[in-house]
């Protein structure tokens, strides 16, 4: 009688799914170092992707990542320096000031739409066949 199989770790593939890679240097750096996640469930991510929302519109995403704590959509900025919140904008204090829309309000609407009824973007071709679950909390990275 044969020893039963022992469970094997999914393959990269499995557990990472990017379309195409970052246009910026800075942005797939990033997202190489996320592709080194454990090779275990529930760790998988999903980068530089595009879906269309129930509201029609067009939302590209840096990452969305899960792991042991929930599914997480992650908005990768690469400014260097420290940053400052002020609500509505962040500033970037390096060696110059630069000020940006605060990232979290929109990325907050990207997961709003993500884990809402009209998810077309999310379809078998493109998407590995498991979809992420119905609660998404967002981070800016």
């Amino acid at each position: 009688m044969s020893a039963a199989p022992k469970p094997t770790a999914p393959t990269p593939r499995e557990r990472w799914f990017q379309p195409r890679r970052s246009g910026f240097r800075w942005e797939q750096e990033r997202l190489d170092h996320l592709r080194g996640l454990p090779r275990t469930k529930p760790f998988r991510a999903w980068a530089t992707f595009q879906f269309t929302g129930g509201s029609g519109r067009i939302n590209e995403c840096d990452v969305l990542i899960a792991v042991p704590g929930g599914l997480y959509l992650l908005e990768l900025k690469g400014h260097p320096g420290r940053v400052v919140n002020h609500r509505d904008t962040w500033q970037f204090h390096g060696d110059c000031v630069r000020t940006l829309r605060n990232p979290l309000h929109l990325t907050d609407l990207k997961a709003e739409e993500l884990k809402g009824p009209g998810r077309s973007g999310w379809t078998p071709g493109r998407f590995p066949s498991s979809s992420p679950p119905s609660s998404c909390t967002t981070r800016a990275w």
